[in-house]
């Protein structure tokens, strides 16, 4: 995979980020760094230098008593989401299913149906049909109670592929 002197910046800033982060206290800023660090390095096809930023990631909001949710769900789905590209879709569906946890309980829309959506894919792959239109219900009308244009389309172009 070819990654972009754009993504090679992002992840140079997101290096000094996390060594800047390292040099303080401040646990969760260190967390929400490395997580970025991951993102960058996924964005840039590293995807083997992306997974420990990710674990480590979780591991640190996981300890910390004052990680918001919303930071844990989407740490979570970063970490899914890079699960699906590898194929390791059991440990994908387990991070989904905990992102969409995190998301239902905050109403997060967006993250309900992306998740939603993932879970669709992921039923799908097992043969679990039935379980599967559930899940993209259920995205569906996350994406709709949205109104983001992106959400939307991403939906759209799950159920073209779940229509297959």
């Amino acid at each position: 995979m070819m990654a972009s002197i754009g993504n090679w910046a992002y992840v140079l800033k997101s290096k000094l980020g996390v060594a800047n982060a390292r040099r303080g206290e401040d646990a969760l800023k260190l967390a929400h760094r490395v997580r970025h660090l991951g993102d960058a390095y996924y964005y840039a096809g590293r995807w083997a230098l992306a997974e420990p930023c990710y674990v480590e990631a979780l591991a640190i909001y996981r300890r910390q008593e004052r990680t918001r949710p919303l930071d844990l769900a989407n740490a979570i789905r970063s970490f899914a989401v890079l699960k699906d590209e590898v194929g390791a879709t059991e440990q994908s569906q387990g991070l989904w299913q905990e992102a969409h946890d995190l998301y239902a309980g905050l109403n997060v829309s967006a993250g309900i149906a992306e998740s939603a959506a993932r879970l669709a894919l992921l039923a799908r792959q097992r043969g679990d049909l039935a379980r599967s239109r559930e899940r993209l219900i259920e995205a569906r009308a996350a994406a709709d109670a949205t109104d983001d244009p992106e959400t939307l389309l991403y939906i759209r172009k799950v159920t073209a592929q779940l229509a297959t």
